[in-house]
């Protein structure tokens, strides 16, 4: 009987002969891999963005704010009112009209020293702290409110909850005016909490200022309010 000879079994692919935790990663892995780094890459260049890119915009706006500021208070333009008085609200008649930069605002415990404009807009608060155009003007009676950002665009109120109350804010107005005030509360509140823009319900004070953030830093699921009553007038 004449023998039956078997054909040789096919070569088998390297990586099959390997057990499986010795074997190549397949294309797909390869290509999961590179996906997560260059989506890990586009975070980090944005997160950068966010610190330090905004922040040098923000730096260059106050530069040129502050320059504006100092040459105004020096050099002020006489603006006449149609009645001759001062205006409601208290204002001198010297401001001038067509400058971004309103006030000085200076919180020594926590190092701000930036000027504030007009207006809460996201483009308006690129250059600095705003002011909330539907409450009082700087000195002015009632509460004067101004929101800035706690992380990014120079990031003027990250240190806000540090404050206590006693701790004292000046604000330089353009007209030439200091106005010191006195830290009486700090509260957290959500973000529908406008009421807070009206000043703190537990003060007698005329004039009040009241300063807004995001809370917790670098989220903007809450806010976090400071109120200040008015103390001085220089």
């Amino acid at each position: 009987m004449s023998r039956i000879e078997s054909s040789p079994p096919a070569v088998a692919d390297g990586d099959a002969m390997l057990p499986p935790s010795r074997r190549k990663p397949g294309r797909g892995y390869r290509i999961a891999g590179w996906t997560l780094i260059v989506l890990g890459a586009i975070i980090l260049e944005f997160a950068l963005y966010e610190l330090v890119g905004t922040s040098l915009v923000t730096k260059n706006h106050q530069n040129a704010l502050r320059d504006e500021f100092e040459q105004t208070i020096e050099n002020p333009v006489v603006v006449p009112t149609q009645s001759g008085i001062p205006t409601p609200s208290g204002e001198p008649t010297n401001r001038a009209i067509s400058s971004k930069a309103i006030a000085l605002l200076k919180i020594p415990k926590i190092g701000v020293d930036v000027i504030v404009v007009d207006g809460v807009s996201l483009s308006r608060l690129t250059y600095g702290p705003g002011r909330y155009p539907s409450t009082a003007r700087i000195g002015g009676e009632g509460s004067t409110a101004i929101a800035g950002h706690r992380t990014g665009w120079g990031s003027p109120f990250l240190n806000l909850d540090k404050l206590r109350p006693g701790d004292e804010i000046t604000l330089d107005s353009i007209e030439g005016t200091t106005y010191r005030y006195r830290v009486t509360k700090r509260i957290v509140v959500g973000p529908d909490g406008g009421w807070v823009l009206r000043g703190n319900p537990d003060s007698s004070a005329t004039s009040q200022l009241t300063l807004t953030t995001c809370d917790p830093k670098f989220t903007s699921r809450n806010r976090m309010i400071v109120w200040a009553d008015l103390i001085a007038t220089t």
